[in-house]
């Protein structure tokens, strides 16, 4: 076994070392909101942790509660024999008081065992009469995706999950099933609710995962005539679909431009696919192997090991490096296997945004974390898409006497697993700053990240728009309190342009807030300055105010800043556009602008001195 380089190491243990629960802040309240559950009646949980933040910790922690707490035994169910004994040893050494048992393959549980870890496989076959003694009062199934499974479902019947007899915990890194659907929220699911939901987005600004920086690879292979099974492209028919030469190597020569160094896992399609990729990093001098579900265990643990030490740099694998395969020296995760299910994608993304070890326990904070992890041999992860042609981007129109056919889902993506659009272009910068700075926009103008293809550049187009609208419009706290169009000059100046009349030029109000918080308005043409009237602290009373005195001493103001003026909501005159040009204004900014009003509030900004900040998301 060599579970030191399979799993994690916050839960990977060494026999005879002592090694006490010590729950990080999100473990904790993940902890406490499954005993609430418990308590509120609830019988059957999730809770969703991202890869790499200790989930075996949490449910040692919840094994050794409830015998504490209840006097429950507990009952712990995984589906590969590596996990089973990575889970009873860390009980075992967590709790010392708790006899621990397997039951797998020819292993068997002794009766006085208070915490059984045992194989689904084992357990969950119809005729299994295995583990007919035990009586768990708490059931934990370790990647709990699978549940829809026979063999899932059988072992949540026999030990009375449905029936309230045994309470029910699945742990995942992702609540999607395999086929897309839902594993909680209705009556027909089989989870009554997810109790706890640590996000990956979360557990990176948290500095317990690295960032991750994505990247697409465009190929020429078409994926439009491959059928959807079960919820996923048909195996056969896509394995046919890409695993040609010209995709593979198009695929490893950008994985050579930009991640040549790196520790690599490749996710193929098949068997062969995986073989013939690993031949083609071996033909270009690099020290790649393949492994598969075929292989008799010495030989895949012999490939395993030789890659968690480095020896081998790239790993092409089928089904194999997805769950409980842990290396935190991976940084590198290339997407080969096309899939429409997001669980199975966030599980082989997932692989990659482990911290390595000693880098961030012991730190306090997140940006203390953060700190360590950028100046780590380890600061981010790549995950690089390989992506095809598909019914989205099929340029060819349907045959007008066929019926249209609904659109496929989208292929996964690395851009997806933050919420942006699956086709969203990262071009090599951080997901997760990418989704920050989308989460500024509105929610109309993100939608539009949803209808046409968009990358990390358009998003500095997309964020000077906002800047500019923001800079342009009404600021909110007048919104409400004034009929005028005021615009914000600075943290406590507020103007309003008045116009000119027959007798003066370049009338304008200025509203300012002194150190105390009182407000004062001063009025002035291109001739002569009022002197400042004070308004008071109350910003209701000030604007009303403010409004009087513009109405009294521009009488004939009221068409140019009312902020309803119907002319505001035309579009942008031409003599606006000739006049911002000559102002200097550069035409992206010029396109940018939406109506009159927002044209005229740019104009009078630049006649007051101001002008247009421009952003660029930075990674």
């Amino acid at each position: 076994m060599i579970a030191h380089h399979l799993f994690e190491d916050d839960d990977a243990v060494v026999k005879g070392q002592a090694a006490p629960i010590i729950l990080r802040e999100y473990q904790v309240r993940a902890k406490a909101a499954v005993m609430a559950a418990k308590d509120r009646g609830l019988h059957r949980v999730m809770v969703v942790m991202p890869t790499g933040t200790g989930k075996t910790t949490l449910f040692a922690s919840l094994v050794d509660e409830f015998d504490a707490s209840y006097g429950e035994s507990s009952l712990v169910v995984a589906h590969r024999s590596e996990l089973l004994d990575q889970a009873s040893a860390r009980i075992a050494l967590q709790s010392p008081r708790l006899h621990v048992g397997i039951e797998g393959g020819d292993r068997e549980a002794a009766p006085e065992s208070r915490v059984v870890v045992a194989g689904v496989q084992s357990i969950g076959r119809p005729e299994s009469k295995r583990l007919s003694w035990f009586q768990p009062g708490l059931l934990i199934m370790d990647e709990g995706h699978h549940a829809p499974a026979d063999t899932w479902q059988n072992v949540m019947r026999r030990f009375g999950s449905y029936e309230g007899v045994c309470f029910t915990l699945a742990v995942t890194a992702t609540d999607h099933r395999m086929d897309n659907k839902p594993l909680h929220g209705s009556e027909q699911s089989i989870f009554e609710d997810v109790v706890f939901r640590y996000p990956l987005r979360q557990a990176v600004a948290d500095g317990w995962l690295v960032d991750i920086r994505g990247f697409r690879v465009a190929t020429a292979c078409d994926l439009s005539k491959v059928k959807t099974t079960a919820g996923d492209y048909n195996v056969g028919q896509l394995a046919r679909a890409v695993n040609t030469e010209e995709r593979n190597y198009t695929a490893f020569r950008h994985w050579s431009d930009i991640a040549r160094d790196r520790r690599t896992i490749v996710f193929c399609v098949d068997v062969q696919h995986a073989k013939d990729v690993a031949e083609l990093f071996r033909s270009h001098h690099i020290t790649a192997e393949s492994v598969d579900g075929t292989m008799n265990r010495d030989k895949r643990e012999g490939v395993l090991r030789r890659f968690g030490s480095g020896k081998t740099q790239v790993l092409t694998n089928v089904d194999v490096a997805t769950e409980g395969f842990d290396i935190p020296a991976v940084d590198c995760v290339l997407m080969l296997r096309p899939t429409q299910s997001w669980g199975l994608y966030t599980q082989m993304a997932g692989r990659g945004v482990r911290v390595l070890p000693n880098t961030v326990d012991g730190l306090a904070t997140g940006e203390m974390r953060r700190r360590a992890i950028a100046d780590s041999d380890k600061p981010d992860c790549m995950v690089i898409d390989v992506v095809d042609l598909s019914d989205k981007f099929n340029l060819a129109g349907p045959d007008r006497e066929e019926e249209p056919k609904p659109p496929k889902p989208a292929p996964a993506s690395v851009a997806g697993l933050v919420g942006l659009p699956p086709d969203f272009d990262l071009q090599g910068q951080s997901l997760f700053e990418a989704a920050k700075w989308a989460d500024e926009l509105e929610p109309a103008r993100k939608a539009q990240m949803f209808r046409r293809p968009t990358s990390f550049d358009d998003l500095s187009t997309v964020l000077s728009e906002v800047d500019l609208i923001r800079e342009l419009s009404i600021p909110e706290e007048v919104l409400g309190v004034s009929r005028l169009a005021w615009m914000k000059t600075g943290e406590s100046e507020y103007v309003l342009p008045c116009g000119s009349s027959s007798y003066d030029r370049d009338r304008r109000a200025i509203m300012s807030i002194d150190l105390l918080g009182k407000y004062s308005i001063t009025l002035r043409t291109a001739s002569m300055e009022f002197p400042p009237v004070p308004l008071g602290a109350d910003l209701g009373k000030a604007f009303d105010e403010a409004d009087r005195l513009i109405r009294i001493t521009f009488p004939d103001c009221a068409p140019i800043v009312q902020a309803n003026a119907g002319w505001r909501g035309k579009p942008v005159s031409e003599k606006q556009v000739v006049l911002l040009k000559t102002m200097g204004v550069e035409d992206d900014v010029i396109c940018l602008l939406e109506n009159m009003g927002q044209a005229k509030a740019l104009i009078d900004q630049r006649k007051l001195g101001g002008g247009v900040r421009r952003r660029r998301p930075t990674a």
